[in-house]
């Protein structure tokens, strides 16, 4: 087989292995009376957290970007390289080389936890499930194993909420006292749960709340400490169950006005830009 013939042959080959790794997706080109980098950057990351761009989903070469968005190639490249310092896309060199989405699961949710929001990557409903799930379940066994040092601990941080006024630091001191029936429950796989449901569920809170309004209520906890102190574990997950969906429920309401604002202005926004 001749040289040209090899060529064209690995051409096909590198063509099929590219083919439906991307979808055909077409950016429209960016308004050069903004910030450009930040402006790609945006559209990139829009495009990744909405599902365009799938795990594993190859990018469209520099080149390509830069055509579809209208700028130039050192533009992509740096917010190419902002994607990938920031665990988004893996930069592969080489033939068969170029950026491609990384799995979000491994991405530093915190750092723009309102964009997994905002692109439905995270629901409320999926924190619900893992609550309803793991919860009732800690408390059960923090009936059984926590310590009289661990129910104190607990019952002095709902007494000192109970006189703090900001909403903010409210939320951080109801999430603490989940941690701790956590750290009691004698597990420390499902504390180490509990710990990570609770960043969740602070994550949320902070991006679809206002700053000024509660979902909480200082007795909440109540039932759940009695239940505790009682050592009764079946009546700790009954009421660990309840508080957690009515909580829940709170949360799906504010989501489901946090996106529809979100839309609202998000097509504030395209109009202002057509004009």
């Amino acid at each position: 087989m001749s040289s040209l013939a090899v060529c064209k042959a690995r051409d096909r080959n590198l063509a099929e292995s590219i083919k439906g790794r991307y979808p055909v997706r077409k950016f429209t080109k960016i308004k050069k009376d903004g910030n450009l980098y930040e402006d790609v950057l945006k559209e990139l990351k829009k495009a990744i957290l909405s599902g365009v761009y799938p795990t594993g989903a190859l990018l469209p070469s520099e080149t390509e970007l830069a055509r579809q968005l209208g700028v130039s190639r050192p533009v992509v490249r740096e917010a190419l390289r902002s994607l990938q310092s920031n665990g988004f896309v893996e930069i592969k060199r080489g033939i068969k080389g170029g950026a491609f989405v990384r799995d979000a699961l491994r991405l530093p949710l915190f750092d723009d936890f309102a964009s997994f929001i905002r692109y439905r990557r995270f629901r409320v409903d999926h924190l619900a499930q893992a609550r309803l799930l793991v919860e009732p379940e800690v408390c059960r066994l923090a009936a059984k194993n926590a310590s009289r040092q661990e129910i104190q601990e607990m019952k002095d941080l709902v007494q000192h909420y109970a006189g703090v006024k900001n909403a903010d630091e409210k939320d951080l001191l109801y999430s603490l006292f989940h941690r701790l029936v956590g750290r009691a429950c004698g597990n420390p796989i499902y504390a180490l749960l509990i710990e990570n449901i609770m960043d969740f569920t602070e994550g949320f809170i902070r991006t679809i709340k206002p700053v000024t309004e509660f979902i909480h209520e200082d007795h909440d906890h109540d039932e759940i400490l009695i239940a505790l102190e009682n050592r009764d574990p079946e009546r700790a997950a009954e009421v660990a169950t309840v508080h957690a969906r009515t909580i829940l429920e709170g949360m799906r309401k504010l989501e489901a006005v946090y996106l529809e604002l979100l839309e609202e202005d998000q097509t504030a926004q395209a109009m202002l830009k057509a004009n």
